[in-house]
């Protein structure tokens, strides 16, 4: 029987949608389930991406058998500031063996971005360009960080197959940096990361770096969502983060956030730059279910205590403040807190293959690349 794609309708539909995903990967050690609240709040149309953009969810079926899965979606927001035509594909999931079922997802796919008068499909992305950005292809045999996906390498040997093209940006890395060649002392690091930052504290007066001031929690996150569209903005293919979407994923990280991993750089008062570090808690939920019932919420907690590693997700910095070397003292402070608070090694995700200076920087302290993640465009 031919390959059907039916919508994403009811609730047993949002379910099966869902736990499909781990009939894919029921034999792959380093998936980490998606969060069902998370993955409903999407389902559901209630995700920040929904005011700014659209989509729908699609399931294939083979006879009675779903056979995998496919999110359509358009960022409005996006295509209006980069003056493009694009939709893209997201919560992409097929078993193995099965490039006849991804080949009918993505003529479907692509089927829908005609109908919506779209020229050209990339992805994938969960909906936002923040979330699981590309299809891994590097680094199968390690763990996801938090933030960043997961999938089996035919992913994007089906894409590819299917005629998607690299994005010409390159790939998305991410580093993994082990406490233990610094022999867990941060005065072994780099010398000149340090000159740098003491350069930067004697030469600049009004300087000051902080942690966030989690009372004042609704204040701080339209600071940080200015910092970070302007530190974003030299980029070729940037479109400024929606405040919605920025202040959605704050909330959905501030059960996570421990203040002592967040450093803000202030100017005489005003922020110019933020490191966002977060405790690598892919680790507890590894084997918490996707937080689908009470009992997986006790077990994410109870592993949550062994965590051994953190993730260094971003280092925004105003460009008017570029050279001052704030970055370095907060790098500095970012290394000290993860030594005291006794990780044994820190992930860095993620990141373009093409940025000079993060790239430069993380191998001169003796990083290397793990994961590689790819971004995938075709024209319709």
């Amino acid at each position: 029987m031919p390959i059907t794609i039916v919508p994403v309708q009811t609730e047993a539909d949002k379910r099966a949608f869902y736990k499909f995903a781990f009939r894919v990967y029921r034999d792959d050690p380093n998936w980490v389930p998606h969060l069902w609240p998370q993955r409903k709040n999407y389902l559901d149309g209630k995700a920040a991406f929904f005011t700014y953009g659209e989509g729908d969810f699609w399931i294939a079926k083979d006879g009675g058998e779903i056979v995998g899965t496919v999110g359509t979606a358009i960022d409005h927001s996006r295509n209006r500031d980069m003056k493009w035509k694009a939709a893209h594909f997201g919560f992409f999931e097929v078993l193995p063996g099965r490039y006849d079922v991804a080949q009918a997802m993505w003529d479907h796919a692509c089927e829908w971005a005609r109908s919506h008068g779209m020229n050209e499909l990339i992805g994938p992305y969960s909906f936002s360009p923040n979330e699981e950005q590309g299809f891994l292809v590097e680094g199968f045999e390690y763990f996801p960080p938090v933030l960043t996906g997961h999938n089996p390498p035919h992913y994007f040997q089906f894409a590819e197959q299917y005629g998607f093209r690299k994005s010409e940006l390159g790939d998305w890395v991410a580093y993994r940096f082990d406490l233990s060649t610094i022999n867990f002392d941060v005065n072994k690091g780099p010398g000149i990361i340090h000159k740098i930052a003491k350069r930067a504290i004697q030469r600049h007066g009004g300087i000051a770096v902080r942690t966030p001031k989690m009372k004042e929690w609704d204040l701080e996150v339209p600071r940080l969502h200015a910092v970070y569209n302007r530190s974003l903005a030299v980029l070729p293919e940037f479109s400024p983060m929606e405040f919605s979407e920025f202040r959605s994923q704050a909330e959905g990280l501030r059960a996570i956030i421990d203040p002592d991993l967040v450093f803000i750089a202030e100017v005489d008062g005003r922020a110019v730059g933020f490191a966002l570090g977060l405790p690598n808690i892919t680790e507890a939920l590894r084997h918490a279910n996707g937080l689908q019932s009470p009992l997986d919420y006790v077990r994410f907690m109870l592993d949550r205590r062994r965590i051994k590693s953190a993730s260094f997700k971003i280092m925004a910095m105003d460009p008017e403040y570029w050279g001052y070397g704030l970055d370095s003292v907060m790098y500095l402070e970012m290394a000290k807190a993860v030594i005291r608070k006794g990780y044994t090694w820190v992930d860095a995700s993620v990141t373009g293959e093409t940025n000079p200076q993060t790239n430069k920087l993380l191998t001169r302290v003796g990083a290397y690349v793990y994961r590689r993640y790819r971004e995938y465009r075709l024209n319709l």
